[in-house]
């Protein structure tokens, strides 16, 4: 670098002094006021922002970035395709319903889940899971039998009574039918 002279420095602060002097006589007070102003809110943004919850997610911030730019895909995602204003929705009717909701709403709720629970356990202890099964296998093979068929004909149908399934099958409708009443009287 080639050493400046004293002449050459001269000129430079004197350019250096006009333009400071036509910085200065451009500036109107407004102006003044405006920067003072936005000096003022840096310097209590900055307070703000130097809190000690503040500096200590900064310091978190890296180890996270990556899981929280998932999760704000995954919440753009949802905002975008409408799941989220749904589970807002959700939220909201929740909050309606709870506020709504008296003691003893809660505890007439309470005592027919309880009584829910109670009649599936029933039910469990009874075989209900295992019955319900194989109605609904025998249900599935019956339709898969009849499929694209015409119904039986009356001596069909003689001749189906006369076969030892069908007549247990009947035999268990009818004993179904007799003992339906009782229990729904009870």
């Amino acid at each position: 670098m080639a050493t400046e002279t004293p002449q050459v420095q001269k000129t430079e602060q004197h350019k250096l002094v006009g333009f400071t002097d036509a910085a200065m006589n451009a500036v109107t007070g407004e102006m003044v006021s405006t920067i003072a102003e936005t000096g003022v809110k840096m310097v209590e943004m900055a307070d703000d922002l130097l809190q000690p919850e503040t500096l200590s997610l900064l310091k978190a911030l890296p180890q996270v970035a990556e899981n929280l730019e998932r999760t704000l895909m995954e919440v753009k995602r949802m905002e975008e395709t409408g799941v989220l204003k749904s589970l807002m929705q959700l939220a909201d009717m929740a909050a309606a319903m709870k506020g709504a909701m008296t003691g003893p709403m809660v505890t007439d709720m309470v005592e027919k889940a309880i009584k829910g629970v109670e009649l599936a356990d029933s039910y469990v202890q009874l075989g209900a899971i295992d019955l319900v099964d194989s109605m609904l296998t025998a249900f599935h093979h019956a339709q898969e039998e009849t499929k694209d068929k015409e119904p039986l004909s009356s001596m069909q149908l003689m001749r189906a009574v006369t076969q030892k399934e069908t007549r247990e099958g009947m035999t268990l409708m009818i004993s179904f039918l007799q003992n339906l009443p009782k229990q729904l009287n009870k």
